[in-house]
């Protein structure tokens, strides 16, 4: 009886899960249609990320997800973010060869922007010229996975204005490169 029930609620965060697995880019943020806001001067600071999913809460359904599903998941959620190009990240914690974990994790290494203040320069960083940047969090994503990701993975990102992650829909400011113009062709 328990491995039938451990079967029906792993199948039911599959499920949950599958849009997120399938469409990573859209499942996990967008960044909002808004005016350019003033720019900010700021640098990249390297970062270090060791995230275990906990997939226990008395507050929450239980979303289960597979090592390759967390870490397709916090890819994207992490490029959203701001990560920088140079992000490395990789799944820990698996003891199956698929199917969902009962604490899957992932490492990752990457750069995110710090504002720094006006004039600052610092030894081997060259300063970069950023914007605020609204980012949305589609209702797709587990209110689970997005409640932990606020409060072990905002800490690591220049961000403000932040809404419940739980919320309809849960949104956050980040701070990204002001992308140069593209010259006419």
């Amino acid at each position: 009886m328990r491995t039938r029930l451990f079967m029906l609620i792993a199948g039911a965060g599959l499920v949950a899960s599958a849009g997120l697995v399938a469409s990573p880019d859209a499942a996990a943020a967008t960044p909002s249609e808004q005016p350019a806001a003033a720019p900010v001067s700021a640098k990249w600071v390297p970062r270090k990320l060791h995230f275990m999913y906990s997939p226990v809460s008395p507050t929450f359904t239980t979303t289960l997800y597979s090592c390759d599903s967390l870490e397709n998941q916090m890819t994207s959620i992490l490029r959203q973010l701001g990560a920088s190009s140079d992000l490395s990240i990789r799944a820990i914690g698996c003891v199956r060869p698929s199917g969902p974990e009962k604490f899957p994790g992932v490492d990752a290494t990457f750069s995110v922007l710090e504002p720094t203040a006006s004039g600052e320069h610092h030894a081997g960083s060259q300063g970069v010229q950023a914007q605020w940047d609204k980012v949305t969090f589609d209702s797709g994503a587990s209110c689970q996975l997005l409640e932990q990701v606020k409060r072990n993975v905002l800490p690591l990102f220049a961000t403000r204005n932040a809404t419940s992650a739980c919320g309809t829909p849960f949104t956050v400011e980040v701070l990204r490169p002001i992308k140069a113009p593209q010259p006419d062709k």
